[in-house]
């Protein structure tokens, strides 16, 4: 089962809560901090690390494991991992206390269309143009690649040139998190949608036209166990 903007919001999740796998977000960190991309030693420096869709915590792993602070909010308690830390509605009205902070990058699978069982339109952008407007030093989005195509979404890019897309070669599962406990090793296998990582970067000038597209490399057959 995967997500993406592929079901309609009578068949999606009612919050669009997919699982996306913490290896996602291994890449990502492992491809900004690598030779295609300016060979940072350390991209994300001593920022704090916001999920404000943290679901289960699988994005934030990869960030505790290489040792950064990190945060996990969610518009509603979905595990009690301690990498949860607060609900908050990113999108609502009542400011979070990480709304002010310095040095922090968002890095998050945002929902894209369903939010409290109805379609709403242009969610995911919402979610991204409210991580600019909080001036994140880096915004990262795990979004399909099909998100790329789109005539309404030409506004952002133009006014917000993403400094990175980032293909995941390999197809990721994310299953509906309500299912994944009752589907076990079957949760995250087959995945059947392209996804990509969009990142923007607050202190880099990004020219309309300047956005560098990177595929990243799969994992060996070994390593392609859920974690």
């Amino acid at each position: 089962m995967s997500g993406g903007e592929l079901s309609s919001a009578a068949t999606r999740h009612p919050w669009d809560w997919y699982v996306d796998e913490s290896w996602c977000a291994e890449k990502l960190i492992e491809t900004l901090q690598g030779p295609l991309c300016g060979c940072y030693e350390n991209w994300f420096g001593d920022d704090l690390i916001w999920d404000p869709c943290c679901g289960m915590g699988n994005t934030l792993r990869p960030f505790i494991a290489r040792g950064h602070w990190v945060a996990g909010s969610d518009i509603e308690a979905r595990t009690s991992d301690p990498l949860f830390l607060f609900e908050h509605d990113f999108l609502g009205n009542q400011a979070s206390l990480l709304d002010a902070r310095e040095n922090k990058s968002i890095v998050f699978n945002p929902p894209y269309s369903v939010q409290g069982g109805r379609k709403v339109k242009g969610l995911a952008e919402k979610f991204i143009r409210k991580a600019i407007a909080l001036k994140a030093n880096t915004i990262a989005a795990l979004l399909p690649v099909k998100w790329l195509a789109s005539e309404g979404r030409h506004k952002l890019f133009n006014e917000h040139p993403p400094r990175f897309i980032l293909i995941l070669s390999e197809r990721p599962s994310m299953p509906p998190g309500d299912v994944v406990e009752a589907l076990g090793e079957n949760a995250f296998r087959h995945g059947k949608v392209d996804f990509m990582w969009v990142v923007w970067e607050r202190f880099a000038e990004t020219e309309p036209g300047e956005t560098r597209t990177i595929w990243i490399e799969p994992r060996p057959k070994t390593l392609k166990v859920h974690k």
